[in-house]
């Protein structure tokens, strides 16, 4: 077939849906309590970069990446920057349709700025569904599971409170947590995981994540005492480039690693996973520059025989929320769960928050992400982030 038949026949059988233009915008979200990190580091906002695409027909998708600096090198104002002069420009009179050809466009206009690519192409996503009055999910593939588990996050001061609020979400149907360790001294943080595991039984999932924040000596103590609590994996303890350290833990072979902040691209997965660094990954869509790119490292880590968490940055609206659930429901493997971070706002941008239900999230039925933007709380929310 001559070049050219291809995109005559997709005109006459979908007429294309024109990008008319790309609006960046920063928001900084309040959190209902401050959530503490690997390494100390104390959250009590959240920032991100919201992006709205509006196609010539005036449709409007929407898109969100948490700004993320120790995580992809971007700042909030710098993501805003991308989007306005360089994928904007790039997308302006595009067909949306067109998703994966607008992918690979976006990153060769900005190959190291995923998070903005990421918001980018969860609005493309969002649209589209929209004009053909689909879910995200049914763009994806479809569905290959009933319900996703949800992991709760624990980041508490006090053992005491973090004891009590998974107490709470027991009750409520989780049963996958998630530790913060990186915060106090070794000792402590193994008393705390073996307190947590007598205090949920055996039942319920455990995991715990150091953001890089853990000395190579106590990442490997903390992996020789994780055994005896029935850990599931430790997430990404050590620096993303600390190859040699990651191997010194995993060593250890008491509890799995868990690539977060060093699987940012489909080369440190396979890289890692070839030397047996890791047996898992946490991806997350600013990493991966979205929705196209985290389906094409979830399809690689199930062929590699990797257990795969999906994430949200904390804090991500119930927009990122709405993108991680539907690529939860149709990634290849998703045995370590999602851990959705919009429930731990004080409030949203949406009209409807994504709330966990019984330990799930629902899969949104309503076309595009699902979720209905409230302009006027984007409006109360949006910063500058130059400021």
């Amino acid at each position: 077939m001559a070049p050219g038949m291809d995109s005559g026949v997709e005109r006459s059988l979908h007429p294309a849906l024109r990008i008319a233009r790309v609006e960046a915008m920063a928001i900084s979200l309040p959190l209902a309590r401050p959530v503490l990190m690997g390494g100390g580091q104390r959250i009590e906002r959240s920032e991100s970069l919201l992006v709205r695409i509006i196609a010539q027909d005036g449709r409007t998708g929407w898109g969100e990446a948490s700004a993320a600096p120790t995580m992809t090198g971007e700042t909030l104002g710098g993501m805003v920057a991308a989007v306005r002069d360089r994928i904007g420009p790039v997308l302006a009179g595009s067909d949306a349709l067109r998703r994966l050809a607008l992918d690979r466009r976006m990153a060769e206009a900005v190959p190291a700025d995923t998070g903005a690519r990421a918001a980018c192409d969860a609005a493309v996503h969002d649209l589209v569904g929209q004009h053909l009055g689909v879910p995200v999910a049914t763009l994806l593939g479809g569905a290959l599971r009933g319900h996703v588990a949800v992991m709760h996050l624990l980041a508490n001061p006090t053992l005491d409170e973090d004891l009590a609020e998974a107490a709470s979400r027991a009750r409520e149907g989780i049963t996958l947590f998630k530790l913060k360790v990186g915060v106090k001294p070794v000792a402590e943080e193994i008393a705390v995981l073996s307190r947590m595991r007598e205090h949920l039984g055996a039942g319920c999932g455990l995991c715990a994540d150091g953001n890089t924040g853990m000395r190579r000596d106590d990442a490997i103590a903390y992996a020789r005492a994780a055994g005896a609590s029935g850990l599931l994996f430790l997430e990404q303890p050590l620096a993303d480039d600390d190859l040699d350290g990651a191997l010194a833990v995993a060593g250890e072979r008491s509890v799995g690693l868990c690539a977060d902040e060093s699987a940012h691209s489909l080369r440190h997965v396979m890289d890692w996973h070839a030397a047996g660094a890791i047996t898992g990954v946490n991806l997350k869509t600013l990493k991966l520059g979205g929705l196209t790119g985290l389906m094409r490292a979830a399809t690689v880590a199930d062929a590699l025989g990797l257990h795969v968490n999906l994430a949200c940055k904390a804090g991500e609206s119930s927009v990122g929320t709405a993108a991680l659930v539907h690529l939860g429901y149709c990634v290849p493997n998703l045995d370590w769960g999602i851990t959705p971070s919009s429930h731990y706002l004080a409030e949203d941008i949406v009209r409807s928050p994504l709330r966990p239900d019984r330990g799930s999230l629902a899969l949104p039925s309503a076309p595009g992400l699902g979720v209905c933007v409230d302009e006027a709380a984007v409006a109360r929310f949006r910063i500058d982030p130059a400021a």
